[in-house]
């Protein structure tokens, strides 16, 4: 019988140690962000997303309880998702520095830009970005000024990138027949 409860309370003790894990890492500021402004921002969306996504459920069982209740739909949906996430991976074995420029605003004098994302070795970041937004994504895996790289993304069509350098560059058409 002794065994059986420490089986319980060892599978409980796991459950519990999971949940925190996953709470620590949904509520962890953004550790790869250098740039104040875009760690803010970047922070000041996690929460504003945390809230949609709350008050979406809540819009949802008001308008179940009162459809219930009244036999009358109320019209109370849940707007659509404004932000998600974007995963880049660095599968280098040198860090990678990011900028990320759009020509979305975030208020009234800020674009949603994310600046100086530098990702370590073989490590992946989440960035959180408007959905539907183009982003010029520059890239290199050095601190060097001219030497980045060019992606154009729409945060629609993708969910993660992968950076490596030299993805960008096309090769000369003299080099494919040798």
């Amino acid at each position: 019988m002794a065994a059986d409860s420490f089986a319980k309370l060892k599978k409980i003790n796991f459950i519990i140690a999971l949940i925190i894990l996953v709470l620590y890492n949904s509520c962890s500021s953004p550790k790869y962000f250098y740039d104040f402004e875009s760690r803010e921002r970047q922070i000041e969306l996690r929460k504003n997303r945390s809230g949609n996504i709350f008050a979406n459920i809540g819009l949802s069982m008001v308008s179940v309880v009162v459809m219930s209740a009244v036999n009358v739909d109320v019209g109370l949906y849940p707007e659509t998702q404004e932000f998600k996430k974007l995963k880049i991976i660095n599968p280098t074995s040198d860090s990678i520095y990011i900028n990320m420029l759009t020509n979305v605003f975030w208020d009234e004098n800020n674009y949603c830009d994310f600046l100086d994302i530098r990702i370590p070795p073989k490590q992946k970041c989440k960035v959180l970005v408007p959905v539907n937004a183009d982003y010029n994504l520059y890239f290199s895996n050095t601190t060097e000024n001219g030497d980045d790289e060019l992606l154009e993304i729409n945060t629609d069509k993708i969910k993660k990138i992968s950076l490596n350098p030299g993805i960008t560059i096309i090769k000369d058409s003299t080099n494919l027949y040798h």
